[in-house]
């Protein structure tokens, strides 16, 4: 028992040291009390043996660590003779996100707002406007990753560098300004000790010099976080901190050049859907007793095929009356065909620039205003992919003096990486599609788009976007007519739901224009009540062992989408589809727009 408790003792004795020396984090890469720079520097991965092992590179002399503004990036820089080169996912993470990379084609492609530079591996070139001879390698290639020459970076971007050279205990580190706004910079009182965290337990990066300069990342109660000149980042005490200095750091940036097309009035656009050939005719009709409509975007184009081309429905005889009737077209292109294709032509820049070239060629021929992309097909895999596109595109639309709007899905976790901001730089307008909250394929009955939905919508896209004056909410004139029938009582179409309760059921449903829906509960014999809960009109009703349900879209709701719209000082809006409206909305929509 004594011998047990004698191990147990020497097993504690030795716990306890360890957590006084590392400060709770046995796993910390340490040398003497001093951190591994390479690991606290992220120089070093981890191999399927738990082993740390260095990055080194192939096409360059050395690697070095990257100082962010903050932290050290997760990639590693590459020397090469007396050039740097940077990781571009660090550059589009946290300096720019207009350079981009075609694998596939082995480009470079910088795009700001009148023109797209494109520099190829191999070449000392940089076509823009013109072609332009350079004296340096504008990027490297390693392990399929592009690493972008800070020479080159700079040509376009207003960025701060310098280089600390390696020595036999510390890596090489590019550190790095960027960001614009106040800084608070103060000198150290004594020599003093950086560590990796703030607590004096914790391993040592540097001795700091007296009277060093240090820029303050995070202050805190007895430690701050600090960046020091050449690159290092790290904690150190507050009382050994002196002389606060506050100042502007400012980066030019070329926001201003960002021109945009606007509309000289709120936007009331109006989504056309065509089918074919035959329904352009019909816009006379659809017109007739309309109010306040000065957009329409009939739904003419999808890529169609993997060279970028599109299938177009469009008519000019249908531009010419919008335009006699003091209407503006910018026709709708969608990726509706197949998923893959979307990938296809997005992800190739030749592709690519022929799909916008396409889109262009009938933006001139049908005298067109401008241009609605509906890209439905997007994933986060491809999302650099379709910005670039945007990008591309935009720079098009800004030199024909188009519009150039772009339709969103409301926000939601799965659609964050849409990127918004970028969006709204790039585009004129960004448009809403603000419905859809319940599907085909929901669990339960409800709303396609509650006001408590459509607030949230505008209002998180707003706090993405950075700005609500070119934003358009987009307002459904459709609804659903949800149907539920006991299992035993079904066909078996539609979702069957599990209720131990009652008893199983399925549920179905179905889309309906304003007028449809009306005729529904009027033949049911019901008359609507208000749900404060959807801000909607309700009805609910039996036809033999179905029951069903629908939340109204009439002027109730119209009214208050449109009230949304004065709310949050939105462009305007949009509404889906022409034709699916009863005609007495149109007085709501003509007096809450103006």
């Amino acid at each position: 028992m004594k011998s047990l408790y004698k191990k147990i003792l020497i097993a504690v004795t030795i716990i306890s040291t360890l957590l006084v020396f590392t400060g709770c984090d046995l796993f910390i890469k340490t040398n003497d009390g001093k951190v591994d720079l390479k690991w606290y520097m992220k120089l070093t991965y981890e191999n399927e043996n738990k082993e740390d092992i260095s990055y080194t590179t192939k096409v360059g002399t050395a690697v070095a660590a990257i100082a962010l503004e903050r932290e050290y990036s997760k990639n590693y820089a590459i020397l090469k003779d007396v050039d740097a080169f940077i990781n571009i996912d660090t550059v589009t993470s946290n300096i720019d996100k207009r350079f981009y990379w075609d694998k596939k084609e082995k480009k470079v492609l910088f795009t700001d707002a009148t023109t797209v530079y494109t520099t190829e591996q191999g070449k000392k070139t940089i076509v823009g406007k013109t072609t332009e001879n350079i004296d340096y390698t504008p990027y490297l290639v390693e392990n399929n990753k592009c690493y972008l020459n800070i020479k080159f970076i700079k040509k376009f971007v207003d960025v701060n560098y310098s280089i600390t050279k390696a020595t036999k205990t510390a890596p090489a580190i590019i550190s790095l300004g960027y960001q614009s706004g106040e800084k608070t910079t103060m000198k150290t009182d004594k020599d003093i000790e950086m560590r990796t965290k703030g607590d004096y337990q914790n391993l040592i990066v540097k001795t700091v010099a007296k009277g060093t300069e240090v820029t303050v990342i995070e202050t805190g109660k007895n430690w701050d976080k600090v960046k020091t000149k050449d690159g290092y980042i790290g904690y150190v005490p507050t009382k050994n901190l002196e002389n606060k200095n506050t100042k502007k750091v400012s980066y030019k940036n070329d926001d201003d050049t960002y021109t945009h097309v606007l509309m000289d009035k709120k936007v009331s656009l109006a989504w056309n859907q065509i089918y074919n050939q035959s329904a352009n005719k019909n816009i006379d009709d659809l017109l007739k007793n309309t109010s306040g409509i000065n957009v329409l975007s009939p739904t003419w184009f999808s890529l169609t095929d993997k060279n970028g081309n599109l299938s177009t429905l469009a008519e000019l005889d249908y531009v010419e009356k919008a335009h006699k009737k003091g209407i503006k077209v910018w026709a709708l292109v969608n990726d509706f065909t197949d998923k893959k294709l979307t990938k296809t032509v997005l992800t190739s820049t030749k592709l690519r620039q022929r799909f916008v070239n396409n889109i262009m060629y009938y933006v001139s021929s049908y005298e067109l205003d401008g241009v609605n992309i509906d890209f439905e097909y997007i994933t986060s895999e491809i999302s650099g992919d379709y910005l670039q596109f945007l990008r591309e595109l935009s720079v098009a639309c800004r030199k024909a003096k188009k519009v150039l709007s772009v339709d969103n899905y409301a926000p939601a976790e799965w659609s964050g990486f849409y990127d918004r901001e970028q969006q709204l730089k790039i585009a004129d307008y960004i448009m809403i599609m603000n419905y859809d909250e319940h599907t085909t394929g929901s669990k339960v009955a409800g709303s396609v788009s509650s006001m408590s939905y459509a607030e949230k919508s505008i209002k998180d896209t707003i706090a993405e976007a950075k700005d609500a004056s070119r934003i358009i909410n987009g307002i459904p004139f459709y609804t659903r007519a949800w149907k539920e029938t006991p299992q035993e009582h079904s066909d078996g179409s539609g979702v069957l739901i599990q209720d131990a309760a009652n008893g199983n059921y399925y549920l179905s449903c179905e889309a309906l224009g304003m007028k449809a829906a009306e005729k529904a509960y009027k033949e049911a014999g019901v008359k609507p009540t208000f749900d404060k809960e959807t801000g909607q009109n309700f009805v609910t009703y039996s036809k033999g062992k179905t029951t069903y349900s629908i939340w109204l879209e009439d002027e109730t709701s119209i009214k208050s989408r449109m009230e949304l719209i004065k709310k949050y000082k939105l462009a305007g809006a949009a509404y889906w589809a022409l034709g699916q409206e009863k005609d007495s909305i149109w007085k709501v929509i003509d007096k809450e727009l103006k």
